[in-house]
This record gives structure tokens, C-alpha cells and sequence, in this order.
């Protein structure tokens, strides 16, 4: 069952995500742009001081451009070309399946590293898209709409779906090298490959960000227990012993292996982020060094 915090805490998250963005960034400078006019340096030749190159000057060339003290030493006329500014495009992919908000802890983080992939992508000038994801579904969230709180409703307690369904980054419309950021705790039992794949698709560059719960790596389940599927709400008991806790644990950390092992093939940094300490020192125990988010 979905378990958000409260407006004021929401509002209070928000405004930190911004002082958290003055120190981390997502990693918009390891790439070059194609798109409109801003900060980063883009593929193509434009207006900025970034000098690139030389070419011969053709009818229709600005003449702005022309290099007059190659012209003075050679009598030719030559363009000097700059590199290219543009605004980056970022597109974040939310999955708000039940276990992103299984427990208060955990719901935070989630919206915790939400609102800082907006707040970081803002702070550079981009272009940002919010999708939210739930199994087969997709909805784009315009940017005055999620500057608000009302879609938060789409996070609702009454959807029950498949719980083996991971969210359709596939089908949503995301823009050529655009940079995905997708937020998602990877509970799911699909393997990593066709989720990656869509990522990457058209020259688009893939983040995952990660929460989790200690309880899920280490959970305090003995004798009888009642269990509820976070996305379905089937109930069943289970009686857990030592040896069921051990499959579970084997499990758990052999399923997060093979996502870091097909994200390393994909070339789609992943970092992990504990629901537990400071949203500071959770980025800096795997996020930071994995490359999915930079220092300011």
C-alpha cells in the first residue's frame, strides 16, 4: 500500500532538492547536444567562445565569422567555427509500482531523488519531461503540473496490477539523446536487458537511481507471517525459517548483480540509494561513485 508523506513534508523535500542540486549534479557534461539554444556544448558549429575549427567561407556565411588575420596572411577568405550551445534534454521516468512506497522511509527517498533529478536538470537549463510509470503504463506529466502536488494522486492505493510487470520505458515517447533518468527500486523479476535496451534506444544516454530499504537486503521475517504483494494485494502465509531467509537473501543479492553486470554492458551508470541516513550521504555510498550523479 502506497504510503506518501504528508503536503508539507512533500513541499519541504522539494525546496531541499534544490539546495542538494548547488552540490550534486546529474551527469550533463560527459555528453554532447543537439537541440535548442542554452549552456552545454553542443555537436554542431554555433555562436559560442568555444573556438572548434576553421573552414573556407561560402555565399551565405556570416561574415561575422570571417577570420581576418588569416585573410590578411593568405588572401582567402576563412570561416572560425564555434562550438555549438545547447539546452541538454532530460526525461525522468518514475515508477510509482506500490513498493516505491511500501514504507515512510522509502516513499521519502523515493521523492527525495524525484525532485532532485528535476532540480539538477532546471539548475542546468534543460529541457525536463516527467513520465510516470506503472507496468504497461505511461503518463506524461507537464511542468506546470508537476511543480505542483496534484499528480501525486496518480500514486494511488487502488491500482492493483501484475506485480511481475516492470514498467514500460519501451513505449514511452522519449526524445532522440535525450538523457533518462529512471527512478525505480528494480523490484521486479523481468530481466534487466529489454528495460536497458529502451533506455539507450535513438542515442539516448541512461541513469537508474535506485532506492531500497534495509528491510528489503536484510528483512525481520521469522516464524508465521502474513505477506501482502505490494502491486497485487494478494495475501498469503508463509511460515519463514533460517533456510527460507537464506534463498531469500541469495536471491535478493543475485538479483542485483545481474542488473549492475547488464548496466555495465549497457553503459548505463546505477547507484543504489539506502532509505536510511541523509539524502547527502546516501547519494555519496554508491550514486557518486558509480557516476550517476557528479559533483557541482
Amino acid at each position: 500500500m502506497a504510503s506518501l508523506p504528508d503536503t508539507d513534508t512533500i513541499d519541504l523535500l522539494r525546496t531541499r532538492a534544490r539546495h542538494h542540486a548547488e552540490h550534486f549534479t546529474l551527469p550533463l557534461r560527459d555528453r554532447n547536444w543537439r537541440g535548442k539554444t542554452g549552456e552545454h556544448a553542443g555537436t554542431g558549429s554555433g555562436s559560442s567562445l568555444d573556438f572548434q575549427d576553421h573552414r573556407v567561407y561560402l555565399p551565405g556565411d556570416d561574415p561575422r565569422h570571417i577570420n581576418w588575420q588569416a585573410y590578411a596572411r593568405s588572401g582567402q577568405y576563412s570561416l572560425k567555427l564555434y562550438r555549438e550551445e545547447v539546452r541538454p534534454v532530460v526525461e525522468i521516468l518514475f515508477d510509482i509500482s506500490g513498493s516505491m512506497f511500501a514504507d515512510q522511509p522509502k516513499a521519502i527517498r523515493s521523492l527525495e531523488l524525484l525532485f532532485f533529478a528535476i532540480a539538477s536538470a532546471e539548475f542546468s537549463a534543460a529541457m525536463v519531461s516527467l513520465f510516470l510509470l506503472k507496468d504497461r503504463r505511461w503518463k506524461l506529466i507537464p511542468r506546470p503540473t508537476y511543480s505542483g502536488q496534484a499528480w501525486l494522486a496518480e500514486i494511488g492505493t487502488d491500482q492493483v496490477t501484475e506485480s511481475s510487470l516492470p514498467p514500460n520505458v519501451a513505449e514511452a515517447p522519449l526524445k532522440p539523446r535525450s538523457l533518462r533518468v529512471l527512478v525505480s527500486d528494480l523490484l521486479y523479476p523481468a530481466e534487466p536487458d529489454s528495460l536497458l535496451r529502451a533506455l539507450t534506444r535513438e542515442g539516448g544516454k541512461g541513469l537508474v537511481l535506485a532506492p531500497f530499504a534495509e528491510t528489503e537486503e536484510d528483512p525481520p521475517w521469522r516464524g508465521n507471517c502474513e505477506f501482502a504483494d505490494t502491486e497485487s494485494r494478494i495475501l498469503h502465509h508463509r511460515r519463514v525459517d533460517s533456510s527460507l531467509l537464506l534463498r531469500y537473501r541469495t536471491a535478493y543479492r543475485d538479483h542485483f548483480a545481474r542488473w549492475k553486470a547488464a548496466s555495465r554492458r549497457y553503459q548505463v551508470p546505477l547507484g543504489r540509494i539506502p532509505s536510511t541516513g541523509s539524502f547527502e550521504e546516501s547519494l555519496r555510498s554508491e550514486a557518486l561513485p558509480s557516476g550517476v550523479i557528479q559533483l557541482s
